[in-house]
């Protein structure tokens, strides 16, 4: 009679890499459920002012009830991907479905990382994912002041207006040209994530980018 193996199943690795502008690489991986220690960890990393243009109001800490709404992601109506670099959470980007086929859109990137292109990944690889789950249309706000943020809405096809004090839009989803992120791999990793056999994310952000 054959030997009938106990081992547990291999997991598998629950990020993938992405080139930056200036070179670099980040490790973008799915945000799970109630991991609101990379919550903390992104926000701790943002000044009052990046928190006032994130947030659109001024707050020195998440309240307990906002880290239990931005951690409870179901990678469908609430899609959140995090940007991890030499271990450490970065960055932020979420689509949250407001009904029906539209979605808002919001990210942060920590002060010491901005202007390497980590919103970009991240925006292109949540959109991505957004797309999928059948999101047809995009809303964003947007401090005045924040033209980072208004620039990269912009490249997304979105035209804000302003409007009490706060600028608005809302466009048709239209995915980045030329690609920030492996569509297809940020595809299989949406998939993979829901299931029971991913590795601990703590460690993603460890191994070594591909050379290439």
């Amino acid at each position: 009679m054959p030997e009938v193996s106990h081992r547990p199943p291999a997991l598998r690795p629950c990020h993938l890499f992405a080139r930056l502008a200036d070179g670099g690489a980040v490790v973008l991986r799915p945000l799970r459920p109630g991991e609101s220690q990379v919550l903390d960890s992104v926000f701790a990393g943002l000044s009052p002012e990046a928190r006032r243009s994130r947030y659109l109001v001024s707050t020195p800490r998440l309240t307990s009830s906002a880290r239990r709404v931005l951690a409870e992601v179901d990678g469908r109506d609430h899609v959140a991907w995090v940007a991890m670099v030499d271990g450490c959470p970065v960055g932020i980007c979420r689509s949250l479905r407001t009904g029906g086929d539209a979605a808002e859109l919001a990210f942060e990137v920590v002060d010491a990382e901005q202007r390497r292109g980590i919103a970009s990944v991240l925006v292109d690889a949540v959109t991505t994912v957004a797309h999928a789950n059948g999101v047809v249309w995009l809303e964003a706000y947007v401090a005045p002041g924040n033209e980072a943020a208004a620039l990269l809405l912009s490249r997304l096809g979105m035209t804000l207006t302003l409007r009490d004090g706060l600028f608005e839009g809302r466009a048709r989803l239209r995915l980045m040209e030329p690609p920030r992120v492996d569509r297809r791999a940020v595809l299989r990793l949406a998939a993979q994530a829901a299931g029971p056999d991913c590795e601990d994310p703590q460690g993603a952000g460890t191994p070594k980018p591909p050379a290439g």
